[in-house]
């Protein structure tokens, strides 16, 4: 399956990001740095244009990546706690919608964005698990004492730009279209089909290099059959004195189609968790089909091993004859004495062909990455599927989304750059090029501030 994560369309309805939340904490995830930072600088930006509360459950995402704000109903009961400032659990406490106040709600979003747990209680306030570069910025938000807080919330806006320069448009909604994809696997996925991935997931790395192992056994085969070959056409270059028996099978071929077979298998269970690209399954079983018939360089079958009889010695004229027909038969013919039937060899696929199914196992693989928020990871196996095949169009694009969400801007570009270079008629090309035309003015933006 191609790296389709940016443009994705799913089918569920709006989800709030309370909902997210909850479901990546049930799983046991926790967003990235720099996507809990995105979004809540894009919270606070719209909270500071509105003027509103906020609270987690008015925060609804569309698969798009699109989001809003919904508007706080004051008469309704909090079911956040968390969100509420301190002195809003004293006598004469002011509204919620009070600005400090609405301060404090940001902050405790912010905590439970960076921290991945819910907002403290409120007279307790926020303890060491609160890390990071933006942890001061919150702590200050959620300040127990009111007059340590920012004076509002277009103040926190800011502040939090002042940490994090703004994303564009097309990057937010890519960033957040993809946490939203990642919300409806975690709704989605029983606790212990989940431990079941986690295991298959550690050892899916360990794929390519298998993948590499058997493709470096099957020259090695090549090379001895046609040294088998060589030494059989010597022997019967002998003459009609020596007869050649030929046995089919090898040790080593024996031992390496048993390592085909392990990796097909494995594959399968991978196949099966939807985790490996079924052209790389159906490269490995075109290799197992082609290393049980060896490739023959004349019409006889090529043989693996080969050794020599001696012909018994003749005792009478007729008996000599009769040797003599018998090994001249045997030489002549090899195939007739084995009692084998030539087949023609099977098509195998080519190294090409080959490099790109494991090219392709590897944006797999880069794909679920991305989807767990491991961007660094992602990047590496974009790179290693462009190092087998450097012109698969959507190894580039789910490179440039790697380094999007690393904030490495320029490596961005390139790469999407290269991607519509090599499908400049592909369904999100438009999109791309948006993607690419922004990126290019943030970068001239950028060098003008620098002067």
């Amino acid at each position: 399956m191609a790296a389709i994560l940016i443009f994705r369309r799913l089918r569920s309805p709006l989800i709030t990001l309370h909902d997210i939340l909850e479901r990546a904490r049930a799983a046991g995830q926790k967003l990235a740095a720099g996507e809990a930072l995105w979004l809540f600088a894009a919270v606070t930006r719209l909270a500071a244009a509105q003027k509103s509360t906020v609270r987690s459950r008015l925060v609804h995402l569309d698969p798009s990546g699109s989001i809003q704000l919904a508007r706080f109903d004051e008469k309704r009961a909090d079911d956040e706690p968390g969100y509420l400032a301190p002195e809003l659990l004293e006598r004469g406490a002011p509204a919620k919608t009070e600005p400090r106040v609405q301060v404090y709600a940001a902050g405790a979003l912010g905590y439970e964005l960076l921290t991945g747990q819910p907002a403290p209680d409120p007279r307790k306030g926020p303890g060491p698990e609160l890390t990071g570069p933006v942890a001061d910025l919150v702590r200050i938000a959620m300040a127990r004492d009111r007059r340590e807080r920012f004076g509002d919330l277009q103040q926190l806006r800011e502040a939090v730009d002042g940490l994090q320069r703004p994303a564009g448009a097309d990057s937010e909604r890519q960033a957040f279209a993809a946490l939203v994809a990642r919300g409806e696997k975690w709704a989605g996925m029983p606790e212990m089909d989940r431990a079941a991935l986690a295991k298959l997931i550690e050892h899916v790395s360990h794929l390519g290099r298998q993948i590499d192992a058997v493709r470096s056994g099957m020259a090695d085969v090549q090379r001895d059959q046609q040294d088998v070959n060589t030494r059989v056409g010597i022997l019967e270059s002998r003459g009609s004195g020596q007869s050649v028996v030929v046995r089919s099978g090898s040790g080593f071929a024996v031992g390496l189609l048993g390592g085909i077979l392990g990796a097909a298998v494995a594959a399968a269970a991978l196949f099966g968790a939807g985790l490996l690209n079924p052209s790389a399954i159906r490269a490995l079983a075109a290799h197992r089909t082609a290393g049980r018939t060896p490739a023959a360089v004349e019409p006889r079958p090529a043989p693996a091993v080969a050794s020599v009889v001696p012909a018994p010695a003749p005792t009478t004229t007729s008996d000599t004859t009769t040797t003599s027909n018998t090994t001249s038969t045997a030489t002549s013919n090899p195939t007739r004495a084995t009692n084998t039937t030539p087949t023609a060899p099977s098509p195998r696929p080519s190294p090409a062909e080959l490099a790109r199914a494991v090219a392709e196992a590897q944006v797999k693989r880069g794909d679920l990455e991305l989807e767990r928020g491991r961007y660094e990871a992602a990047a590496e196996e974009f790179q290693q599927a462009l190092t087998n095949d450097a012109a698969l169009a959507v190894a580039w694009r789910g490179l440039g989304i790697a380094h999007l969400m690393r904030h490495d801007e320029e490596s961005a570009r390139r790469a999407y750059e290269k991607y519509l270079q090599l499908a400049p008629a592909a369904p999100d090309a438009r999109d791309i090029r948006k993607a690419i035309a922004e990126l290019n003015a943030r970068a001239k933006i950028g060098a003008g501030a620098e002067k």
